[in-house]
């Protein structure tokens, strides 16, 4: 054990320590950005000993603050991975039992039903791997089970929760304190906490306001880690290389624990190619297994992979609600091309982003007004080129965003014109022309979204607004 505590704390002093910036890489990795409408992006890349950093444009839209190495962004949901090694390092020392009932730690949370006897079948493995039957989160009255615990898989937020209430009461010590002792101190991660501190006011993305840094108070292990991607690829080498762990410990956490068949989600194919380990994802595609995660706070979206096999990771962060959308190129920019089938499987981003990349380069050459001639001209030559509803919605709100609501129009008009009996692609169509200022048009298309789908409130309420503003 001395041994491996030694090589734990020089842990910082192995890794690569030269950092470099392609600058061919730069520029696409802006333009992938921009394409959706994301400012600015931090990323790290590492293969074996080379290491690539990119801190580039804005924080977030509307800040004139530069990304640079040392912006702290929301990590989000990768608080969980970092949460989920603290908690193994406690298993390591015998302080916690991965399959002993969390309550006979605590007796009773304050967020189940006590009259429920299945909550007392929760363990920390049943947490870590996302089948304890909790939603992601509950409501103000407390959080009820979907499913039994550990027989199905539910990604939970509030798993995490209960599993941090537990960590306290059995180490006498707050999240942060622990994350301190079993991860920021030994690997130096100088730049994270679960909560805010002083040292954020110059470098949050999020600024320092008296209303920010009261929602950055209350530590969480499930999303508030504040970070940056030095500090993350650091966690990241530790999780790759099990510095820290014993050896069957970190192959524990990083084999497959279940498979990733989402309680309540519909079967896709994606699916088949995710499973969950202890308090991470795993993906197998054509490059082989990796580990990965996302992270998404609203308007914070985050991402790494890692191939351990392949001594490969990228992490990256962005303040933007697309950030999420770049991902594949992203990857495949950096990894090589592959089938990221972890963003499919969540559900961000476009169905075919290179369908959606070629269909956007001929309308840049060509003018949106050609947005059909594009399309059949695409479909010629690639049969099996697709415009899915989805992403032809997603691309139109994303011209919304830049203010480009004529070009916006145009792939709305395109999406009804393939999908015709889709009464809500009337309701995007409207909310382009009420951005343009044509009530008269704006009222037209909401009606027609009511008559095609009646239950659409949102557009009915619209409706009346515009109907009433003509009277």
């Amino acid at each position: 054990m001395k041994k491996l505590i030694l090589i734990y704390l020089l842990l910082p002093l192995l890794l690569p320590s030269a950092f470099s910036q392609d600058s061919k890489k730069a520029a696409r990795l802006m333009e992938i950005s921009q394409a959706v409408n994301v400012p600015g992006i931090q990323l790290i890349y590492t293969k074996n000993n080379k290491t690539e950093e990119y801190d580039l444009g804005l924080s977030g839209n509307g800040s004139d603050k530069k990304v640079t190495t040392n912006t702290t962004f929301e990590a989000a949901s990768l608080s969980k991975c970092v949460f989920a090694y603290a908690v193994l390092r406690l298993y390591d020392r015998g302080l916690l039992d991965l399959d002993k009932p969390l309550l006979s730690y605590i007796g009773k949370y304050d967020r189940f039903d006590t009259t429920d006897s299945r909550y007392n079948k929760i363990t920390a493995r049943i947490v870590l791997k996302h089948r304890t039957g909790l939603p992601n989160w509950g409501n103000e009255k407390g959080a009820k089970l979907m499913f039994p615990p550990d027989s199905c898989f539910s990604y939970s937020g509030e798993g995490f929760v209960f599993l941090q209430r537990v960590v306290k009461k059995i180490t006498g010590k707050p999240l942060n304190q622990v994350a301190n002792e079993e991860l920021f101190g030994p690997l130096n991660m100088t730049g994270s906490s679960y909560e805010w501190t002083n040292k954020f006011d110059t470098v949050s993305a999020f600024g320092n306001s008296a209303e920010q840094i009261k929602r950055h108070s209350n530590q969480n292990a499930a999303y508030s880690l504040l970070t940056n991607a030095h500090d993350y690829t650091v966690f990241l080498q530790a999780l790759a290389n099990g510095t820290g762990l014993k050896p069957e410990t970190q192959q524990l956490m990083l084999e497959k624990a279940t498979p990733g068949t989402w309680f309540n989600h519909k079967p896709a194919e994606a699916t088949d190619h995710i499973w969950w380990g202890l308090g991470v994802g795993i993906q197998e595609n054509e490059k082989g297994k990796a580990i990965w995660h996302w992270g998404d706070n609203g308007d914070f979206k985050a991402f790494y992979i890692v191939f351990p096999a392949r001594h490969e990771s990228m992490v990256y962060f962005t303040h933007n609600n697309k950030g999420l959308f770049i991902a594949p190129e992203v990857i495949d920019l950096f990894l090589g091309k592959q089938t990221t089938w972890a963003i499919k499987w969540i559900g961000e981003g476009y169905d075919s982003p290179y369908a959606i990349k070629s269909f956007r380069a001929g309308l840049m050459k060509h003018g949106f007004d050609q947005a059909a001639e594009i399309t059949k001209s695409l479909k010629q030559k690639d049969t099996s080129f697709n415009l899915s509803e989805h992403d032809l919605n997603e691309f139109g709100f994303i011209l919304m965003q830049q203010d480009k609501a004529h070009e916006a129009t145009e792939i709305f008009k395109l999406n009804i014109s393939l999908n015709p009996k889709s009464g809500d692609l009337y309701d995007s169509l409207a909310e382009a022309y009420v951005k343009l200022g044509d009530k008269k048009l704006a009222a037209e298309n909401f009606k027609r979204c009511v008559e095609l789908n009646p239950k659409n409130d949102y557009a009915v309420e619209q409706l009346k607004k515009l109907l009433d503003g003509a009277n």
